[in-house]
């Protein structure tokens, strides 16, 4: 594993400001950098020592050895857990979590975003293959945080064994529903999301809360369970690595790397 350059903007936002200095050592969950406004918590997500602090980054040197355990989050309330353990939107946007949700739906819809638009992405779909009840429980969660009465699952038809996957999890499940995309691009934008789902049409400035509506991300869903149950913080990301690689051109799903992974180590492990 090479050095892990670790980001001050990792989110929407303003940057956040280091608490750490070079040569400080560091464990997974070691509060590395605050918000400065508008932002989430970071942590480093590995083990190793600071090499350097810099103007747009933190740049650590791993351990050879890396342990499982990682330094929890203090408990509190369900929405405090989400902050504090820096949780943002998984989809791309980057949006912090906690601000999200927090938001008072007045019994409105949380609307899981399992579109996974980008073609070649398939981490999410694998993510609800294999974790779909840890999913759940963070639909759930989110729910009563935000005071949302229903949510719906928009996930795409051609995902077959996903969606009898989630039908089968549902099946007692009255306030949790799916439906079903087209395979179009740009479907997994949220606004494409909201009008699929609930038939209302947002303008371009629009935000689903006007629709009474939270748009999350599959995998944002399974770190705010996280965060939750386990006190874990938000140091890790799912990612598809796909392309012309030695190792075919299948997509490369790997699932909880290290934040501020670089780009090549992850085309080596997938092939090169």
């Amino acid at each position: 594993m090479g050095n892990i350059q670790i980001l001050l903007r990792q989110h929407v936002g303003a940057p956040c400001a280091a608490i750490v200095a070079a040569g400080d050592k560091v464990e997974k969950g070691t509060l590395i950098a605050t918000p400065t406004g508008l932002g989430a918590n970071i942590f480093s997500s590995v083990y190793g020592v600071v090499e350097e602090v810099l103007e747009d980054r933190i740049v650590i040197k791993p351990d050879e050895e890396q342990k499982d355990e990682f330094v929890p989050i203090a408990e509190g309330s369900k929405l405090e857990m989400v902050k504090a353990a820096g949780v943002v939107g998984m989809g791309g946007a980057g949006f912090p979590t906690g601000v999200k949700i927090g938001t008072d739906l007045e019994g409105g819809y949380i609307l899981i975003n399992a579109a996974e638009c980008e073609p070649g992405l398939r981490h999410n779909i694998q993510q609800i293959e294999e974790e779909c009840d840890k999913i759940i429980r963070g639909v759930k969660h989110t729910m009563e945080i935000s005071n949302a009465a229903k949510a719906i699952f928009a996930i795409k038809k051609k995902n077959e064994k996903a969606v009898q996957t989630l039908k089968e999890a549902l099946k007692e499940e009255e306030n949790i529903s799916i439906h079903l995309l087209p395979d179009i691009y740009p479907m997994g934008e949220e606004r494409a999301v909201v009008r699929e789902c609930l038939g209302i049409e947002l303008k371009p400035t629009d935000l689903p809360s006007v629709a009474k509506s939270i748009v999350i991300n599959v995998e944002t869903l399974a770190r705010v369970t996280e965060a939750i149950e386990e006190r874990k913080p938000c140091f890790s990301k799912n990612l598809t690595v796909i392309g012309k690689l030695n190792g075919g051109n299948e997509p490369h799903v790997f699932k909880d790397v290290p934040v501020g992974t670089s780009v090549a180590d992850l085309i080596e492990r997938a092939g090169g």
